[in-house]
This record gives C-alpha cells, structure tokens and sequence, in this order.
C-alpha cells in the first residue's frame, strides 16, 4: 500500500508528538520521595482549611507488639529434634511378569528364585488386585518369572492380557 503526501504528513506529525508528549508525561508523573506527604500509615492527608495545617502528627507513631508464646511443652535449648523416618517394608517384594498355565495341585504356582514351598502375595501393578499361592519348583526352562494357574490369573487380569506386570511379597 502506497502512501500519499497527506498520509506521509499525518505520520510525521504523530511521531513527532510522541516523541514530544510521552517523555513529558513520564517526567511529571514520576515518583518524587521529596514531594510526597510524610504518611506511614495508608490514610488520607487533609488540610485544615483555617491554619493550612496537616492532620498527620509530627512524629510517626510506634506500635509496639509482644510475641505471642502458643501453649504446649517446652523444647529443651540447644536439643536435637529426632526426626521421623518411615521403616522400610519388612515384606521382601520382586517386581516380574507373570503368565499362566495348567499346574496340577490346588493353590500352587511356579516361581524362579524363590524358596519351594513358601506362600507368596502376588500383586498385579495394573489395577492392583492380589492372589496367595504356594511356591512349588519351577522348571528350568521358565522364561516368565511367576506362572500361576488358570483360575488364579483370572482373578488378576483377563487371559489376553498375559503376560503381566506383578509385584511378588514373599
């Protein structure tokens, strides 16, 4: 878009007085400490219209405030806080993945790394449901670290869904 002579005028008269008015505007405008009323509170200045006088008094005021004890015991001076830590879980826990499969015995599932005949908490980490069952030895060709029986691994997740994410507490 091409500018004419008029448009070119209006332009330069805008620059030229915002160049002129806006340092003018921050010059009046800024902050003096000299000019401002001696006020520390947030109150308003009046002036008494017969003497011209302030209402503010000539000298600031000075609240002075106690501390505040709160009831309670009393800490010993220059003692040590004892600060709480939560005990570790005194269950051993293995995270694996967990399939399933026909076992001949009731309660019974094969588990690599575990004591034969111990009982285990298996947890399933997607929506956290849990089954016990009886360690029994796994074979040595086990690639998944816990198979449970049919009816067990449906109590923790769908068939489809094998192999799973579990949490095992011994």
């Amino acid at each position: 878009m091409a500018l004419d002579d008029t448009d070119r005028r209006r332009f330069l008269l805008v620059v030229v007085a915002s160049l002129l008015v806006l340092p003018a505007l921050w010059w009046f405008n800024r902050d003096d400490p000299s000019t401002a009323p001696n006020s520390t509170s947030g109150d308003a200045v009046a002036l008494d219209s017969g003497t011209g006088q302030s209402n503010l008094p000539s000298e600031p005021t000075v609240i002075e405030q106690t501390p505040i004890f709160l009831d309670g015991p009393m800490s010993a001076v220059g003692g040590i806080s004892e600060i709480a830590i939560p005990n570790a879980d005194p269950l051993e826990t293995i995270i694996t993945r967990a399939t399933f499969g026909n076992l001949s015995g009731a309660n019974v599932c094969f588990a690599q790394n575990i004591t034969t005949g111990q009982e285990v908490t298996v947890t399933n980490l997607d929506n956290n449901r849990s089954i016990t069952c009886r360690v029994t030895l796994a074979p040595a060709t086990q690639i998944a670290g816990i198979i449970l029986q049919t009816a067990q691994f449906e109590t923790l997740a769908d068939l489809t869904d094998a192999p799973i994410p579990v949490q095992i507490r011994l």
